[in-house]
């Protein structure tokens, strides 16, 4: 199998996390077209299960929603794109409730972060969705070819020219740079040449060959440099970047298929039935339906820069 069609495995399954709301400073130049993206996720289980990182899901509750919106709902909904005749349609799925690593154990030899694996489970609400294939019992070594799909840079991305010129996830491909802390058959992490920056947190890690996941990009280690005129110490990606193995994703599912509070309601519909029920526009011309707030943007701007923190391109790996 080629790297195209171990894509087409994953691809569908792949979400991005998006704001709800959205910080409105000129009324006149109004919302942005396309939400801000905090994440990508992938779906695990056909019943609304799907993976992403710990510090994704954190992201959320960074995220504000108007005031005369219950305090209950989610400020943030996955959105699942699917390519059908009339175009590329935007599927918005509601969140019920999230899962991290409660505890976390290790033997006397382990190498990984303190916190444990940086892991998190969302449940959505929605049934028949298309999961991935994990593998989890092959020991990968150091050369295997893998790929990753999901929303480097987020919105901006999307945006690049200005506009709203892509509606897909973006296709990197590299290989299993080292197995940490040494090859083994339970490593704590993989190391890829790929640069992963924020809005990549979350994806899967697939195989070339089979499309089978091995694992959720998780982090990437940065270099510092100086500015040249007023010599301002910032932070440069580089094309190393960390995963959680499937390993660790496989065991943690089982635990959380047995929260009781994680079954989905019995008026969730199938991808299918939420296409049938809805009307199609085209948004690009006609518009995006938002709810938006006006806000203050000194507290804005510390607000972004909290939920930056925690995004994949601003950690490093050294910082656990």
């Amino acid at each position: 199998m080629d790297i195209s069609s171990s894509y087409r495995l994953v691809k569908n399954s792949v979400v991005a996390f998006v704001a709800k709301s959205v910080p409105v400073y000129d009324e006149k130049a109004g919302p942005p077209p396309f939400p801000p993206i905090l994440g990508t996720g992938f779906v695990v289980r056909e019943d609304g299960v799907i993976a992403t990182n710990a510090h994704v899901v954190r992201a959320f509750k960074r995220v504000q929603l108007p005031p005369d919106v219950p305090k209950d709902e989610w400020p943030v909904r996955a959105l699942m794109f699917k390519l059908i005749d009339q175009g590329m349609v935007e599927i918005p799925l509601e969140i019920l409730g999230v899962a991290m690593i409660g505890e976390f154990s290790t033997g006397p030899a382990y190498y990984g972060p303190k916190k444990g694996p940086d892991l998190a489970f969302v449940h959505v609400k929605a049934r028949g969705l298309p999961p991935v294939q994990i593998d989890s019992r092959s020991v990968i070594d150091e050369g295997t070819e893998i790929a990753t799909a999901g929303f480097p840079m987020g919105t901006d991305a999307l945006m690049a020219p200005g506009w709203i010129h892509q509606l897909t996830p973006t296709l990197q491909r590299g290989i299993i740079s080292a197995v940490l802390p040494f090859p083994c058959p339970t490593p704590h992490a993989y190391s890829v040449n790929i640069m992963a920056q924020g809005g990549a947190s979350g994806s899967p890690v697939f195989l070339c060959d089979t499309g089978a996941v091995v694992g959720v990009l998780y982090a990437g280690l940065n270099d510092y440099a100086l500015t040249l005129k007023n010599k301002d110490l910032h932070r440069v990606p580089t094309n190393i970047s960390y995963v959680v193995p499937s390993h660790y994703l496989t065991h943690s599912l089982q635990g959380f298929l047995k929260m009781e509070d994680m079954r989905l309601p019995p008026d969730a519909k199938t991808i299918d039935e939420m296409l049938n029920n809805a009307e199609f526009r085209n948004i690009l011309e006609k518009g995006r339906d938002w709810v938006t707030k006006k806000v203050d943007p000194k507290a804005e701007a510390a607000r972004v820069s909290e939920i930056t923190r925690v995004q994949l391109g601003e950690r490093n790996e050294s910082e656990g």
